[in-house]
């Protein structure tokens, strides 16, 4: 389930400033009955990710959001240890390979 949520308004110079936070939870219950025993067990995930604060005055409301420039950069680095790998092989494989224009006896096999 996700949901987002409002925090606690705080007042600065006749502004309310209030955070909002996108809330992501998961849980799972089981449980088992039996003759000679009774067991349970059961898990849950809460995930809270700041997502922009209101800017509440006179003149209106503004919302201002937030970016996580730390995921940008853990993707940035995710893409490049993906590619960078790949990019080598092919260019170890592009450098081993006996080139294409030279006649078969000039090849040296």
């Amino acid at each position: 389930m996700t949901e987002v949520i409002e925090g606690k308004p705080l007042c600065v110079e006749g502004r309310e400033l209030v955070p909002l936070v996108r809330v992501t939870s998961r849980a799972r219950r089981r449980a088992f009955v039996g003759s000679d025993r009774l067991a349970g067990r059961g898990w849950g995930f809460v995930a809270m990710r700041p997502i922009a604060i209101l800017e509440r005055s006179e003149a209106g409301e503004c919302r201002i959001p937030i970016q996580d420039k730390t995921a940008q950069v853990l993707c940035g680095l995710l893409l490049a240890a993906l590619v960078i790998p790949l990019l080598l092989a092919l260019a170890v494989y592009l450098a081993r390979r006996p080139p294409a224009h030279l006649p078969p006896q000039d090849r040296g096999g």
